[in-house]
């Protein structure tokens, strides 16, 4: 019995370990940005439009929906090729790549 309970309390430890362990990016500025690859920074982007979509969805469909009535973003990587160009500005360096896209990166495309 004591060594099942053993086992079980190793077991439950090196779960814990083990999930805290995984692999994440997080992307703070430009210096973050520019170590990622072309693959991490698609995947980064693709995970930020799916929020953006998922939690501001309407309130970026009202104030965009006038203007970008006529663009239709069909490749995430016109996405992340905004983004670089963002990161061009020496100004825009200090902001994370989803206040860029978003705040900016949407006034872009839509023409504000």
């Amino acid at each position: 019995m004591q060594n099942k309970l053993l086992v079980f309390k190793h077991f439950i430890l090196a779960f814990f370990f083990c999930v805290t362990a995984g692999p994440y990016v997080v992307v703070e500025n430009y210096g973050n940005w520019k170590t990622l690859s072309v693959a991490s920074k698609t995947a980064y982007i693709t995970g930020l439009w799916d929020g953006y979509i998922a939690f501001f969805g309407k309130e970026l469909g009202e104030k965009y929906s006038d203007n970008c009535s006529n663009i239709r973003i069909t490749r995430v990587s016109d996405l992340v090729v905004m983004v670089d160009s963002l990161y061009e500005q020496e100004k825009n360096r200090s902001f994370s790549p989803a206040i860029l896209l978003r705040e900016k990166g949407l006034q872009n495309l839509c023409g504000n």
